[in-house]
């Protein structure tokens, strides 16, 4: 089937696009060869250890790269940890355009942990590294300034896998596509939080929302 005209044809053309739609002209050439290294090796990976059910190179840009990426503008300064990381996302993406920004990305299943570890060698993100377990024992000290989720789980599960990581400087960000009124109406603590929205519209992408929340200090 042809491609709708105007449609960019390549992985690269697509992400400069793509780039260009969400106002994220600001990364750097280098950091966009980054990019694009990293989806060939999710790719060539991919094909062995099932990282992820997107398999075309240009809807990768999409659903991945540029997915990841419409977090940018919304991402504090500060320690990064990236729950439930899977093949990276949206972790290596950010960690790519903030590269002196610390990020760990926690993920428990091996041959994941072993396409990040590979991916963090080969692409030099030296402040990137990788906690090999589930997020329920990830006990970090200090605790994250953010908490980062991309597709994970319905909110009230995440917020109860990361409660234990959620300090009163916390800023948690959820990336969230359909349904999440109804995630949100079967999550009671949501009511007692201040929960900011963001609509994020990301070329050949449905509808995302980024919800972001603290956990409010308690005072006696």
């Amino acid at each position: 089937m042809a491609k709708p005209e105007g449609t960019p044809q390549t992985p690269r053309a697509r992400l400069e696009a793509g780039l260009a739609a969400l106002g994220l002209d600001a990364v750097h050439v280098e950091q966009r060869d980054l990019l694009i290294r990293y989806l060939a090796l999710l790719q060539r990976w991919n094909a062995t250890h099932n990282l992820t059910a997107v398999r075309d190179s240009r809807e990768m840009v999409s659903r991945h790269l540029l997915d990841s990426l419409a977090v940018l503008p919304h991402l504090p300064t500060g320690a990064v940890a990236d729950i439930g990381s899977g093949a990276g996302l949206p972790g290596i993406p950010l960690a790519i355009c903030r590269p002196a920004q610390a990020f760990t990305l926690v993920e428990p299943a091996a041959k994941r942990v072993a396409f990040l570890r590979h991916v963090i060698a080969d692409l030099g993100l030296t402040c990137v590294r990788v906690a090999a377990q589930g997020s329920e024992d990830y006990h970090p000290d200090p605790l994250p300034d953010v908490i980062v989720s991309r597709a994970t789980a319905p909110l009230a599960r995440l917020d109860a896998m990361t409660w234990h990581l959620q300090g009163p400087h916390t800023q948690v960000l959820a990336l969230k596509g359909p349904g999440v009124e109804e995630e949100l109406a079967d999550w009671p603590r949501a009511a007692t939080l201040s929960i900011t929205r963001q609509e994020l519209a990301i070329p050949d992408v449905p509808p995302r929302l980024l919800l972001s929340w603290r956990t409010p200090v308690i005072t006696r």
